[in-house]
């Protein structure tokens, strides 16, 4: 609850005008005996009702042109002025032109000696919810999804980065109520990989006089994290920042699903290994860090034998679980700092960066090749699997990407001459 003295009227008037800078309409009512006079409204409420500055100082009655509608809403006002109690309601916002429907909470805001001589109204345009409500009205869990997710949290923060105030919707987003934030620094409710970057984004904020956009993950009350996006205004008091308002969402489902096309695009579906891009990408990588480090790379190919029989005698589902147990078994011959790919079918890539010595690839080949000399065990059934593989260095086989590629594919196709199973090292006598 909002408490006031006589003396700190001006603060209040001070407190919501800050509300010139939200989406929703904000009304600030005075109440004079059986009369409620308006004593401030914010830019929104102008922009959607018509009104101006001209209704402060007037009654609801005076302004409101429909008399029943005028009489309900001044009746609303002297209901939270007697019970000293908030209420919320819905209802019909008529500019002249337009319809809107508003959603409407009416806070009472109660001097020292405990006397309601202020109302705070914030109305949100919820014109859009209220229609889909009505449509599907059959489907109220979908509606409540929707306006969950939909609600946005508004909070004002000191130059300093303390919390001043946090809006009620706090409490759905993050299971914490609004009272919970006050006198929290902005930091203390993110996560701490976010810490230093938000920090650098508000203190640039607050020298630049710019609004900002960030994306961070908020905690939960429950433990784990929220990705927000925060758009945090300036407000200036003769031409200085004097606090930051900041509207924000949650877009966690965005993020996720924003995650999920990345993966997409850089990963194989089947084994969740590297595809060909990334592997493209990785190659590149590690030839740049070989020329500066003088160092060198390996990179494998490698091709199944006899996985068509597989799928025909197993079926294409067994062949899926094949895949994915190579690729484990292939993951563990390796360094942490090399890289396993799969071009499709089985047909795989390894890529070895930060080679002191070429005995170090031979060394990961043969390991590999040992990983096959053995059924793999994949649903409770063993199976004979092996892999052919070819090998390349650079720079000793090629100093350019696209030739190392060229080196490793023609160092495999002479492994498949073989009968048995093997690794073959490029020969420059072939190039």
């Amino acid at each position: 609850m909002f408490e006031y003295s006589h003396r700190n009227a001006e603060s209040l008037f001070d407190f919501v005008r800050l509300f010139d800078y939200v989406e929703d309409l904000v009304f600030l009512m005075g109440v004079y005996g059986d009369q409620v006079i308006y004593e401030y409204i914010n830019q929104s409420a102008k922009n959607l009702t018509a009104l101006s500055d001209d209704v402060i100082g007037r009654s609801v009655s005076e302004v409101v042109k429909d008399k029943a509608e005028a009489a309900a809403l001044n009746g609303q006002y002297l209901d939270v002025a007697l019970t000293k109690k908030s209420i919320h309601f819905t209802h019909t916002i008529n500019n002249g032109t337009d319809l809107y429907t508003g959603d409407t909470t009416l806070y009472p805001l109660l001097d020292t000696d405990g006397e309601c001589r202020f109302i705070l109204g914030i109305v949100k345009d919820v014109t859009e919810k209220y229609m889909l409500e009505q449509k599907l009205r059959e489907t109220e869990e979908v509606f409540r999804i929707i306006t969950e997710n939909t609600m946005d949290v508004i909070r004002i923060i000191d130059t300093n980065g303390i919390i001043q105030y946090s809006s009620p919707s706090s409490e759905t987003i993050s299971g914490y109520d609004a009272e919970y934030y006050k006198g929290k620094h902005f930091t203390e409710v993110i996560h701490d990989g976010d810490c230093e970057r938000v920090k650098e984004q508000f203190e640039l904020l607050i020298t630049e006089k710019k609004a900002a956009v960030v994306e961070i993950r908020h905690l939960h009350r429950d433990g784990h994290c929220i990705w927000k996006e925060v758009v945090a205004t300036p407000i200036l008091e003769n031409g200085q920042v004097k606090s930051v308002v900041t509207s924000s969402r949650d877009i966690t489902e965005r993020i996720e699903y924003k995650e999920k096309l990345s993966k997409m695009a850089f990963y194989d579906y089947l084994s969740g290994l590297p595809n060909r891009r990334l592997l493209d990408d990785r190659l590149e990588m590690a030839i740049h860090l070989a020329e500066r480090t003088e160092k060198k790379v390996g990179l494998l190919f490698l091709d199944g034998r006899d996985f068509k029989s597989i799928n025909d005698q197993f079926g294409h589902e067994m062949g899926d679980e094949v895949i994915k147990t190579v690729a484990g078994i292939l993951e563990g011959c390796v360094r942490k700092v090399d890289t396993v790919g799969r071009l499709g079918g089985d047909e795989f890539v390894v890529i070895l960066p930060d080679i002191t010595h070429e005995e170090n690839v031979f060394e990961i080949s043969t390991r590999i090749a040992s990983a096959f000399n053995d059924p793999i065990t994949v649903k409770g059934n063993e199976l004979s699997f092996t892999l052919d593989i070819g090998v390349a260095i650079y720079p000793t086989h090629a100093d350019q990407k696209k030739l190392l590629i060229n080196c490793a594919d023609q160092a495999l196709y002479e492994a498949k001459k073989y009968k048995d199973a093997v690794f073959k090292v490029y020969d420059l006598e072939l190039s």
